[in-house]
């Protein structure tokens, strides 16, 4: 659910871009879907998403969550975290994130044809409500974390978990900077041939 932190981490090519951003949305089946460029994207976002769920760090985050969120901790914490990155883009790039996000948009409208059916269906709000933008104040995050809920069938508490952000601020923003750069390194240890050794192409 970290939209922010994976586009922002993907390789510098539209392709990536889109591959990055439909990580969450593919089945199995996805290298027989999409062109070799797309599925190096998509392998970097999932080779990216182990390497955070198992990461120390983030797992004190999620520790200092309340249990009676449980399976829900890490998508709270990948918003969290969206949040501080978009709080302190300046220490990140170059590039201000209002450029950033009408750039990326600008990729997913070119790319439309590709991206999932899910993807198809929210992209129209997500460019109008501008979410990558949104998620630099607390309340951004919390509008994103009360549309989750919705999506989710079974009863969830998410809608209210923004509670939490607010409660560990300090803590949570702490682990955000020891956690980033070490992602960022990380990305960059993909983009640099990690992602070579990988089945791209299909048979």
């Amino acid at each position: 659910m970290n939209f922010l932190a994976h586009v922002y981490l993907a390789e510098d090519t539209p392709e990536s871009i889109v591959g990055n951003m439909l990580g969450d949305f593919v089945d199995a089946n996805f290298r027989q879907k999409y062109q070799p460029e797309i599925v190096r994207g998509i392998i970097m976002h999932q080779q990216i998403d182990m390497f955070t769920d198992s990461h120390p760090v983030f797992l004190r985050s999620m520790g200092r969550i309340d249990d009676k969120y449980r399976r829900l901790k890490g998508i709270m914490i990948d918003l969290f975290y969206d949040h501080f990155l978009a709080k302190h883009w300046q220490q990140y790039s170059t590039e201000p994130l209002e450029a950033f996000c009408e750039r990326v948009y600008g990729i997913f409208e070119q790319h439309v044809s590709l991206l999932s059916p899910r993807l198809q269906r929210i992209l129209p709000y997500m460019i109008n409500d501008n979410w990558l933008l949104s998620y630099r104040q607390p309340e951004g995050i919390g509008w994103a974390l009360s549309g989750i809920s919705r999506r989710i069938s079974r009863k969830n508490h998410l809608a209210e978990s923004i509670e939490q952000l607010h409660q560990h601020y300090e803590g949570f923003e702490g682990d955000f900077r020891e956690f980033f750069p070490e992602v960022v390194k990380f990305a960059e240890e993909l983009t640099n041939g990690g992602l070579n050794g990988t089945q791209i192409f299909t048979d």
